[in-house]
């Protein structure tokens, strides 16, 4: 089974593009939907997490993520230790989800930090998706319901464009209309399918 990574910024428009790549045939993973899994249901990781910062479960013994981060995001050494705990049992999970998929050309592994978690190892190229800081912010501040400056903020967090051109095999630049994103995502599927057989 092929894997090929989707990764991009916040507001780059990636959910777009997997979502079109799926439509054409690709199978999607989403290490967004398999870490809130993990959240909910698997007891060893949440242990780990309770051992190493404290009572940070809701009252149904599932993550409480609005208490987990003001104690992690203010430190960087207790986010590394957050993700030091987390990404085994992301990836581990994530390589059982192929499994649903050996039928497709390929498998998408969407995953925000994908080169950060170290990841990017279990695919065969990846997928960079781009857009404009302007677009970016305005997509963000409609879907998080959030100010222009906190929008901006986040992005400023992040890696930029460099970085992604820099470690993608290939990058799609979602800033025109949903049928040109849509047309760009079947040429793509073309090629993947093609290289990947």
């Amino acid at each position: 089974m092929k894997i090929i990574g989707l990764t991009g910024g916040s507001g780059a428009g990636k959910s777009t593009v997997a979502r079109a790549l799926h439509a054409k045939g690709a199978g999607w993973v989403d290490a967004d939907a398999v870490y809130h899994m993990l959240c909910r249901e698997n007891r060893a990781m949440l242990e780990e997490l309770c051992t190493a910062f404290g009572d940070v479960l809701d009252a149904d013994g599932a993550l409480d993520r609005t208490r987990l981060a003001p104690v992690v995001f203010d430190s960087p050494e207790r986010l590394a230790l957050l993700n030091t705990i987390t990404i085994p049992y992301i990836r581990a999970a994530s390589q059982e989800a192929f499994a649903a998929y050996t039928a497709c050309p390929f498998t998408l592994f969407d995953a925000p930090t994908l080169f950060q978690s170290g990841t990017d190892d279990l695919c065969s190229g990846v997928i960079g998706v781009l857009a404009p800081r302007a677009l970016r912010i305005a997509r963000i501040m409609e879907r998080d319901g959030i100010s222009n400056e906190q929008a901006a903020a986040r992005i400023d967090a992040q890696p930029d464009d460099r970085f992604y051109r820099a470690r993608c095999r290939w990058i799609i630049e979602n800033s025109a209309s949903q049928e040109a994103v849509e047309r760009l995502c079947g040429e793509l599927f073309e090629e993947l399918a093609g290289v990947l057989v």
